[in-house]
């Protein structure tokens, strides 16, 4: 956070009740909390917060003597964008609802409480929020100070680095919240990844669950960066005004961007909250302004990753609330970038590979304005699988007693490594708890099946937690199987696929061809709402009850087929699946079944 200056006893007895209000430090913690000396114009005049961005070489949170300012440091109050000057200082106007951040820039860290919470950010709010919510906002704290200045640490950014990302943990209550611990949080314990980044609905709904979150993600170790979803806004207030206070206490700015090595992250909050329990995906004229102003410092031959909660734009049945409306307005700001990344959560039904050509006349789902990327390249957007996947409380139950959460496409629940090497990314989806070589899913049509149908369909469908262990005993066709109604087909899930994968197929020892792919337009298949769904998903919740059942089957966009050929002999066999995705990294899988004679 900021650093302050004591000015006398009574102002740090008052900023250290402002930051334990705000859950800023820790109580029996040293604090280390924004200098300050106070400010003494009581007029309504506009204000001017100033300070100075340094170099903290003995991290006390404090400007000693032979600590630099930091020169070019972006410093914004939501919608300006300042640089600080050679002696690392800045002047930018505020409000009386102000949170003044810095953008952490390459080579330097910003320091990060005991939760891995990275302190960016001053918060100015000398009233406090001014709406009283079943979920408090930001307690007063007090006047403008003097001189907010913000530590920095020097640290060494690789051109080549890893980052965590996660969509939507979303938990509901305690019981959930150690479900996150347990299936994704263990095991990344010790990662070599340098920070992590929740795009959004970090809990679902109760926001008083945002502390024990933040327990359970300090203990994989780096720091962590976070924005706003729908669940995590306060639901009692009329409209998106005052909608984000209670998070804003804990985390921060909603918009607001870092440095890492060559590459510029910027974190978007867009959801446009409506009341009423309703929203839709926008981002109004500040947040376009305060981008247009972070980006004039960035080169145009710097990647720049972009994470908001509502996607940019779907495939999936749902027009404002499942889209940024704005789209158009977003890509007039980034028009001339080259290399722009852009990742969402919020689907928990699907996860999207979205490529949108330059010039590129895609359909617009309803509701949301008409909008032509004018690149170069494709832009590409990903929505992600979520880590609760369709909930934590659907699908069955492992010996853990975690259950499995399979999304409505068949995707497991999981979360993402992003690779970055200079201006290359590459996105890896890792399946929560299951081996990370896990990367898609056969099953099979035709012959006897180990299971049947409500629609008469015989099907082969796997074993172990989200399908992880194979069929066994091997699937079986009869040569007459394939004169019949229901000729033998393997079907494979390539999770978190899109348009750009390569999937192939082979049997035996024969050559690999294309497989069949078919994906949906905003939720239908060739006109069908119940095309393109995933075998083993509608399978599953026909044969469990409850709540083991997973959630209900959704057109996927990553599923392909391909006939078994009918020329093979009786005997044992064996289909090897090979995907490779758009940055040409391969996995296979295979599976033996058996052919019968007459």
């Amino acid at each position: 956070m900021a650093e302050i200056r004591w000015s006398s006893r009574k102002a740090h007895g008052m900023l250290l009740a402002v930051a334990l209000s705000l859950g800023l430090v820790a109580v029996g913690k040293p604090v280390v909390a924004p200098a300050v000396a106070w400010a003494q114009d009581a007029t309504n005049e506009p204000q001017v917060a100033t300070g100075v961005v340094y170099d903290d070489r003995n991290k006390n949170g404090k400007q000693d003597a032979k600590e630099p300012g930091v020169r070019d440091v972006s410093v914004s109050n939501g919608r300006e964008v300042v640089r600080t000057d050679k002696q690392g200082r800045y002047r930018i106007g505020v409000s009386d609802e102000t949170i003044i951040f810095v953008t952490k820039p390459s080579g330097y860290m910003v320091p990060v409480n005991d939760k891995q919470l990275p302190q960016f950010y001053y918060i100015h709010y000398p009233n406090g929020s001014p709406l009283q919510t079943r979920f408090p906002g930001i307690a007063p704290t007090g006047p403008l100070p003097e001189s907010v200045d913000f530590p920095l640490y020097k640290e060494k950014d690789a051109k080549k680095f890893k980052a965590l990302v996660f969509a939507d943990p979303q938990t509901a209550n305690l019981g959930q919240i150690d479900d996150l611990r347990v299936d994704v949080a263990t095991e990344l314990t010790n990662t070599d990844a340098s920070f992590g980044i929740t795009a959004g609905d970090v809990v679902n709904d109760p926001l008083d669950l945002f502390g024990p979150h933040n327990e359970v993600i300090s203990d994989i170790g780096v720091p962590w960066w976070n924005l706003p979803g729908n669940h995590d806004i306060n639901y009692d207030v009329p409209d998106d005004t005052y909608s984000t206070e209670t998070y804003k206490s804990v985390y921060g700015p909603t918009d607001y961007s870092f440095d890492y090595g060559q590459t510029h992250f910027v974190n978007m909050d867009n959801v446009d909250y409506l009341g009423g329990g309703d929203y839709r995906g926008y981002l109004d004229e500040r947040r376009l302004a305060w981008l247009a102003n972070d980006l004039r410092f960035v080169p145009k031959n710097k990647l720049v990753v972009i994470t908001t909660h509502i996607p940019l734009r779907t495939e999936a049945i749902g027009g404002a609330s499942l889209n940024l409306v704005n789209l158009d307005e977003l890509f007039t700001i980034l028009k001339g970038r080259t290399h722009v990344f852009t990742t969402s959560g919020h689907d928990t039904s699907n996860s999207w590979q979205t490529y949108m050509e330059p010039g590129e006349e895609t359909p617009t789902p309803e509701g949301v304005n008409r909008a032509v990327w004018q690149g170069k390249e494709a832009f590409h957007h990903q929505v992600l699988a979520e880590v609760r996947g369709s909930g934590w409380s659907t699908g069955p139950t492992d010996e853990r007693g975690v259950q499995a959460a399979d999304m409505s496409d068949g995707n497991p629940n999981g979360y993402y490594f992003l690779d970055v090497n200079g201006n290359d990314y590459q996105m890896r989806f890792k399946p929560a708890s299951l081996p990370a070589d896990f990367q898609m899913r056969m099953t099979f049509r035709g012959g006897e099946g180990n299971q049947t149908l409500s629609s008469g369909d015989r099907v082969w469908i796997p074993s172990g937690p989200s399908g992880s262990g194979g069929i066994t005993p091997a699937p079986r066709f009869a040569t007459n199987d394939w004169a019949g109604d229901q000729p033998p087909l393997v079907e494979v899930n390539v999770f978190d696929g899109g348009e750009r994968h390569k999937v192939e197929v082979r049997f035996d020892n024969g050559r690999y061809t294309r497989m069949g792919y078919n994906p949906p337009s905003f939720g239908l298949t060739d006109g069908d709402p119940t095309g393109n769904l995933d075998t083993y998903i509608v399978a599953l919740r026909e044969k469990l009850t409850g709540s083991q059942r997973p959630a209900g089957p959704e057109p996927s966009s990553h599923i392909w087929t391909a006939p078994v050929p009918k020329e093979l002999k009786p005997g044992q066999h064996t289909v090897t699946i090979r995907s490779t995705d758009p940055f040409g990294r391969t996995t296979t899988s295979a599976q033996r079944f058996q052919v019968l004679g007459s």
